[in-house]
């Protein structure tokens, strides 16, 4: 019962980061289209949409919300990767003793 409970949370903490790549994409999408980067620029907001923060241009508000949503993301993978320790840790079984 236990272990299912750890498999949820990997599940959860795994769909939450995936939810936060797509929320910071689309962000750093509309902040390449608003400064015209060309194609360069589409294809690092889609790989590392956290990285567009750093620009001079971005306003405050826009890198606020990127740094939160960066450390979401980071919590979120720590939550995943937490629960499949504890997972594989419920789940182990000792090898039979051969003689």
């Amino acid at each position: 019962m236990l272990a299912n409970l750890f498999w949820i949370t990997l599940v959860a903490g795994g769909s939450a980061a995936v939810v936060l790549w797509v929320f910071a994409a689309q962000l750093a999408f509309g902040l390449a289209g608003a400064r015209k980067g060309g194609a360069g620029a589409y294809i690092a907001a889609a790989f590392w949409p956290f990285g567009t923060r750093a620009g001079a241009d971005v306003p405050a508000e826009t890198a606020t919300r990127l740094n939160k949503m960066l450390v979401a993301f980071f919590l979120a993978l720590l939550v995943a990767i937490s629960s499949m320790a504890v997972y594989s840790n419920l789940t182990f079984v000792l090898p039979a003793p051969t003689q």
